[in-house]
């Protein structure tokens, strides 16, 4: 009964704002902006605390895709997903060496930051929520995010975090499958190879100009880069390894309809057992999950975390 009343409501949610907004309703959620100081730069992210709760009572870490920022659509809508399921929650925007981003990545700044620093910036906010007394951190985030999310899981095992959601992980085996269909193949080997002879010669610093990178075309970037994002033994892209070393209960969810994964269940499939690593699928459902398929993902996600706690 609860489920069917919230998917009604969901159809309806810019009509509860009207109403809750025209009668001075106050809403069930407290939202704000934090931010907290790193190596010399502003991070920033969204609360959302669910009224009457706090730190205590557990909240979702939630981490969002290449260069993406946390206002993205499919971030905001699983907060208020999870604000609906009586979950608080977090969405934390990784810096990219920029001061306070916000919005996606700028493509006409030099392109200076690791895969890499994602590790230390999860960090400082997972130490920050156990400084506000969180001692029951969910860690949930989408697309090339998971596969961060998944690393930080296994080499840091905080003990604070009691669970894993991975929506979407990214199981490309390299970078030189992100250019077909967007960049010249050829050009990226080229690259690739001059960005590793300089990180190889201590000279990662070294910015090669006017290439192509990630979603931004012909922009500067410097060889360390390139080569934390592309090279062929990212860690990050190790799903194979990883999943079966998760020291949490972990759920991996994908959509169905998953434009850029489409082999993303039968890849994961063989480290899912069913308990400690479990998949979860939502039908119709693409890369970014529109409409209604992030609710049904977060609920599924909360059904999860419920059943293994």
């Amino acid at each position: 009964m609860l489920k069917t009343f919230r998917k009604f409501n969901r159809g309806r949610r810019p009509l509860l704002w009207f109403v809750a907004l025209a009668f001075c309703i106050p809403l069930q959620a407290q939202s704000k902006e934090v931010t907290l100081k790193y190596n010399g730069l502003t991070l920033n992210a969204n609360l959302e605390m669910v009224e009457g709760k706090g730190f205590e009572d557990g909240i979702v870490l939630i981490l969002h895709g290449m260069m993406a920022h946390n206002r993205m659509e499919i971030i905001e809508t699983s907060q208020q997903a999870l604000l609906e399921n009586d979950h608080s929650s977090l969405a934390i925007t990784l810096s990219l060496g920029i001061d306070n981003r916000r919005g996606f990545v700028d493509c006409l700044l030099p392109q200076t930051h690791t895969i890499e620093d994602s590790m230390g910036e999860i960090d400082a906010w997972v130490q920050w929520l156990v400084k506000k007394g969180a001692g029951n951190i969910v860690l949930m985030a989408h697309s090339r995010g998971a596969n961060q999310m998944m690393v930080y899981a296994v080499e840091y095992d905080h003990p604070a975090a009691s669970h894993v959601v991975l929506l979407a992980p990214n199981t490309t085996e390299n970078g030189r499958k992100n250019y077909e269909g967007r960049y010249d193949v050829e050009t990226f080997d080229e690259n690739l190879a001059r960005a590793t002879m300089l990180v190889e010669a201590g000279d990662g610093d070294t910015i090669m100009k006017q290439i192509d990178f990630s979603f931004c075309p012909k922009s500067n970037v410097s060889a360390a880069t390139f080569h934390s994002y592309n090279h062929y033994d990212d860690r990050f892209r190790r799903f194979q390894l990883y999943l079966p070393k998760m020291p949490k209960p972990t759920l991996i969810i994908v959509g169905t309809e998953d434009e850029l994964q489409p082999n993303l269940p039968q890849k994961v499939g063989p480290y899912v057992d069913g308990v400690h690593v479990q998949l979860s699928k939502i039908e119709s459902a693409g890369h970014f999950f529109r409409d209604f398929n992030i609710d049904e993902a977060v609920e599924n996600a909360v059904s999860f975390i419920n059943e293994t706690e």
